[in-house]
């Protein structure tokens, strides 16, 4: 029976096997085996999420690997890897509707003060606050791919102006396309809200820096469920509580977040531990079997990664 190498960080020791039983309703015929077992070598497939890719990459016979989330860059960016293999990563609406309801709730809470009215009700304060407008909010979305374009299409639904930045121009009814450097710099100067999910590469990799702090307008919320290395996290700081009135962040540039980051004790910042869209393994185990079934018949599944562009 052929080999499929398993590792998941930061998971139960039973998601091996909550794996195995799911894929099996689509596919049997593969043993899934964790990294330290004896028979990893034979592995031609490795199903990974932030694994010690030193390791992995070891494994002669591997060919192909299927990331067991939407991001790859822990695998094509590591100094290991290997352009030789095929790397796939998982699309799956429940996951693109999960950060939509994530990007919703941190809008909403930020447009309509629900901190504020929290800390009303600790002092006993019945009285109105301030609120956005939500019809003269401009909101950029920075990657507009399958899950971006999801994003923006619930948030044009709730009637929210609704920009979106790429590599190249859209054809969405539901936001304003916006490419190139041009593209990016009127988002960048014009938005009230600006929300990264971008891939991470070689391209965006600390794209919000000081530079492209400096122009954005003052008092924007800044939120991010990109990865965290989209970010200059200093810069970041230096610009928080003046042209950043509060950023939301789910992802960072180490995780889990060291208890002595600075971000912790800044009032203009709200940390999230990188759950805005996790992997559901009762939606995705079909995708991934099938993968799985079709790189063991010579084929080439869905979602294939350009290792030229990154995603």
């Amino acid at each position: 029976m052929k080999k499929v190498l398993f590792y998941q960080k930061d998971t139960p020791k039973n998601q091996i096997d909550l794996w195995n039983n799911k894929l099996k309703k689509w596919y049997k015929d593969f043993k899934l085996i964790r990294l330290d077992d004896p028979e990893a070598s034979e592995a031609m497939i490795a199903l990974l999420w932030k694994a010690p890719m030193d390791q992995v990459f070891k494994f002669k016979n591997l060919e192909a690997i299927i990331s067991l989330g939407q991001g790859v860059d822990h695998i094509i960016n590591d100094m290991n890897f290997n352009n030789n293999l095929s790397v796939y990563r998982i699309v799956d609406p429940y996951m693109a509707k999960s950060m939509s309801h994530w990007v919703i709730l941190s809008i909403l809470n930020y447009i309509r003060d629900y901190d504020g009215y929290r800390n009303q009700q600790i002092k006993k304060i019945y009285k109105s606050r301030n609120f956005l407008d939500f019809k003269n909010i401009k909101i950029g979305i920075y990657g507009i791919g399958q899950i971006g374009k999801v994003v923006a299409k619930d948030l044009n639904s709730l009637g929210f102006n609704v920009l979106g930045w790429s590599r190249s121009q859209k054809n969405y009814k539901f936001l304003k396309s916006c490419y190139s450097s041009d593209g990016f710099n009127h988002m960048i100067e014009n938005c009230d809200i600006h929300i990264c999910l971008l891939p991470l590469t070689r391209d965006t990799r600390k794209i919000f820096d000081k530079e492209n702090f400096s122009k954005m307008k003052k008092g924007v919320c800044f939120i991010n469920a990109g990865r965290g290395d989209h970010i200059v996290e200093k810069d970041l700081i230096s610009f928080s509580g003046s042209k950043i009135k509060l950023a939301i962040l789910d992802v960072f540039g180490e995780e889990p977040l060291p208890k002595t980051h600075p971000f912790w004790e800044n009032k203009n910042i709200i940390i999230w531990p990188h759950v805005s869209a996790e992997t559901n393994v009762e939606t995705a185990a079909k995708q991934v079997a099938n993968a799985i079934k079709l790189i063991h018949s010579g084929e080439t599944p869905d979602n294939k990664i350009n290792l030229d562009l990154g995603y």
